[in-house]
């Protein structure tokens, strides 16, 4: 198994209720990006992007995903966070 198909895996484990079809690394990617932006919640109910990485942080770290996963998945969702403001910015210029 690839490190990105242990990824997909770990991350999908902290999601119980929610059907995703998360199997490498864009669609990891693509997942914690609409998880960023509140994709899945209501527009009136979506948190910040800042609001939703430290829950997806804590989610990570309370989760028994093993921790180099855990670091990996942390850093993930980071690269993302900075992606996503730096493409907010560029859309307000």
């Amino acid at each position: 198994m690839t490190l990105a198909n242990e990824l997909a895996l770990a991350y999908r484990s902290l999601w119980k209720n929610r059907q995703l079809d998360v199997h490498d690394m864009p669609s990891l990617q693509s997942a914690i990006r609409d998880d960023l932006v509140d994709a899945r919640t209501h527009p009136r109910a979506r948190k910040s992007l800042h609001e939703k990485y430290v829950l997806s942080v804590e989610r990570i770290l309370n989760s028994s995903i093993e921790c180099d996963h855990q670091l990996q998945l942390i850093s993930l969702h980071t690269e993302k966070l900075r992606e996503l403001i730096q493409n907010e910015g560029r859309n307000h210029s």
